[in-house]
């Protein structure tokens, strides 16, 4: 679980340092990649037994989720601003 939040947390970085140099595309089918991680990790928490480990581990998803939300949401502001902005000379 550790580790799969670590790569969780660590993907989210690249993706946040990278996305503006990268194709606007590429970078939210990676959120969507980090969304289905994110899912397992969740599925996979229902089995802890130990509640405080559970509520931590469902915490820092919380910060993962909140993360992965902005930057789709920067994403896909800026393919709609290119958008517009293209159809504007």
């Amino acid at each position: 679980m550790r580790i799969s939040l670590g790569r969780l947390a660590r993907t989210l970085a690249l993706i946040e340092g990278s996305w503006q140099r990268t194709n606007r595309h590429h970078a939210l089918r990676e959120l969507e990649n980090v969304l289905a991680e994110q899912h397992e990790v969740e599925r996979n928490t229902e089995n802890v037994e130990d509640a405080f480990l559970r509520g931590y581990i469902y915490e820092q998803l919380d910060i993962v989720a909140a993360t992965r939300r902005s930057l789709a949401e920067d994403v896909r502001w800026d393919i709609e601003s290119n958008r517009n902005n293209s159809g504007i000379i």
